[in-house]
Formats: C-alpha cells, structure tokens, sequence
C-alpha cells in the first residue's frame, strides 16, 4: 500500500512525470537508456552492447534495483543502483545498502524535476526495505548541491542518505 501511495505521490505533484521501477521486461528499455547515458558521457558505439547489457542486467537484477521515469509519453530518465548485503552478524538483522550508479535524465526531459521524481522514488522503495543508506559519488558540484537538497549529506564527493534509526 506504501508503494502504492508513493507513486500517486509522484503523479498528483509531478503530473508529466511518471517513475516506476524496472521490471525484467524493461530490461531492453534500461539499456537503451543507459546507452544514452553512456553516449552523452563521449563512450563510443559499440555492437552488440545492448545483447550484452540486457543479459548482464537480467543476470543480476535482484541486486540492482533500477528506476524508469516517463514523461510526456517517453522514456525521460533511468536511476540504477546496485544493492549490497551485508553478511549475517549475530544479533544484527540483515542489512544492504544501495550504491547509485548513475543518474541520466534525457536532454529533452531535463528540468522537468525527472531526476528529483526518481532519487525520491528510490528513497521511498528503500525505506521499505533492509536498506540502511545509500551512497553516490557526485560528479560535480551541481551534482552536490542538488543531492544535498535531497537530504545527502557528505564530508566531500561521496554523497550518503542515512536510513538507519538514530538510536
């Protein structure tokens, strides 16, 4: 119901946006948006990557939670994550935390608050789980203050948002 709530959330504010997570039958659409992504970072083509992408992704989804977001009848962005578990400790519960691997919002879809929709997407799911706190890496400091008005907080680049209870 949780899930449910968070993504009329979503719509009500954000009515062109639209964020879901990526099921197996996205896998293709996840590759091509992370093509994109890697295209508008200066990677070259290379054949055969989507193949390759789609089965490596399929392989280890479980532990690669993905966002996709919509927008005005398009695929405007893609948030991947990797999900890390920590090995049982006596008298711990089982925990995980995400590491965020990337963040792309299409050119033509920026400014619409795309990658706002999905990093609260991803936070909302996370609190849902045994993830603990998420980690990124902020590739600049545009990337920093935007990841900080999210409630990241960080001693420099590597950027975390702390799920744990603070007592």
């Amino acid at each position: 119901m949780r899930a449910l709530a968070a993504r009329a959330w979503f719509t009500s504010l954000m009515a062109e946006v639209t964020i879901r997570r990526a099921s197996a039958d996205d896998a293709l659409i996840v590759a091509a948006l992370h093509l994109q992504f890697a295209r508008e970072l200066g990677m070259p083509s290379e054949t055969g990557y989507l193949d390759r992408f789609v089965d490596a992704w399929l392989a280890e989804r479980p532990d690669r939670p993905t966002w996709i977001a919509e927008s005005r009848g398009e695929h405007a962005g893609i948030l991947e994550t990797r999900r890390i578990r920590a090995l049982p400790w006596p008298g711990r519960k089982d925990v995980s935390w995400l590491h965020v691997g990337g963040l792309f919002v299409a050119p033509g879809c920026r400014d619409r608050g795309v990658g706002r929709a999905l990093t609260e997407a991803m936070i909302e799911w996370s609190r849902t789980t045994d993830v603990k706190w998420i980690r990124l890496n902020a590739p600049d400091d545009r990337a920093q203050e935007f990841y900080e008005r999210l409630g990241f907080s960080s001693p420099g680049r590597l950027m975390e948002f702390d799920l744990r209870d603070p007592q």
